[in-house]
């Protein structure tokens, strides 16, 4: 089963506006979408395939300024130094909000009527964008990459969003026209939502639970995962660590713990009872259950 793709009627307009105003020429947007996987238990830091996302939206456009395209009738490119001044923007939102990834591309083809496809050849859409951002997806876990391609409707006056994935064997997958949502409310409650350290009273909590952690020597390390997940791991001994998994919702959903044996390449749940809420005393009690565990399996 494939993902339906959405998208947020705001961002539409956007790019709408975008291509209009480039319009016969092709235009291009930057694209920021969040993916749901299609299972509630997806395991958050495991490979993320074509396959288990249920919804793509495409949430967030980033536009490259004006003076750096350089538009035609059949292709669009940009001048010297604009990706890392797009990049910039784009950073930007992805630490504001963490469920979204930068994993598509989204141009037009002004020039095809109903309905588009990917093009070929060395500067084409398929091997000049989707090959690559494959191969950088697949680097960071996510074994599939977007293409967002904007055709003139029918009647030759609007657009029409078609979208495309490559599964890991780098064949392209139609995935049909984009439909945009009708809640604009909902793609801000649960697509947009900030990130941790946009939170001050989230962030004392868990900055007192990294807190308790470093006093009894050990040093917590972070990063993001797939759909807003956050993980710290801290290093028991050279073979064992301890991993605490926080949905994008905590505390309204509770936090996943995990004794990760490295030489074994496992992973076993902690806790008998799921934490609710990321106290001093709580990281007492992980460290605690985490070592008597690596006891357990010695």
């Amino acid at each position: 089963m494939l993902p339906e793709v959405k998208i947020a009627p705001a961002c539409w307009r956007e790019i709408q506006a975008e291509l209009d105003r480039v319009f016969p020429c092709e235009g291009l947007v930057v694209p920021l979408v969040t993916l749901t996987p299609r299972s509630p238990d997806h395991d958050p830091w495991a490979t993320l395939r074509l396959e288990e996302i249920g919804e793509v939206m495409i949430a967030r456009a980033v536009k490259v300024p004006d003076a750096l395209q350089i538009n035609s009738h059949a292709r669009v490119s940009v001048r010297p130094r604009t990706d890392a001044l797009v990049n910039a923007e784009v950073e930007t939102l992805l630490t504001r909000y963490p469920r979204l990834r930068a994993c598509a591309y989204l141009h037009s083809h002004p020039f095809a009527i109903g309905s588009t496809w990917p093009s070929r050849g060395l500067r084409g859409d398929y091997e000049g964008h989707m090959i690559p951002l494959l191969e950088h997806d697949q680097r960071a876990g996510l074994e599939t990459c977007f293409s967002f391609i904007a055709c003139r409707d029918r009647h030759g006056t609007g657009w029409r969003l078609r979208c495309f994935a490559l599964d890991p064997q780098r064949r392209i997958v139609d995935l049909g026209f984009a439909t945009p949502v009708e809640d604009p409310v909902e793609v801000y409650q649960r697509h947009l939502v900030p990130g941790f350290e946009a939170r001050p009273l989230l962030t004392r909590v868990l900055e007192r639970w990294r807190a308790e952690l470093r006093r009894r020597g050990f040093e917590p390390r972070t990063d993001e995962l797939f759909d807003g997940w956050q993980r710290t791991v801290v290093d028991l001994d050279g073979r064992h660590a301890c991993a605490v998994l926080l949905p994008i919702t905590f505390p309204l959903a509770p936090a996943r713990c995990f004794l990760v044996d490295r030489r074994r390449g496992t992973t076993v749940p902690l806790l008998a009872q799921a934490l609710s809420s990321l106290t001093p005393y709580a990281a007492v009690e992980l460290i605690a259950a985490a070592q008597e565990r690596c006891h357990v399996a010695a």
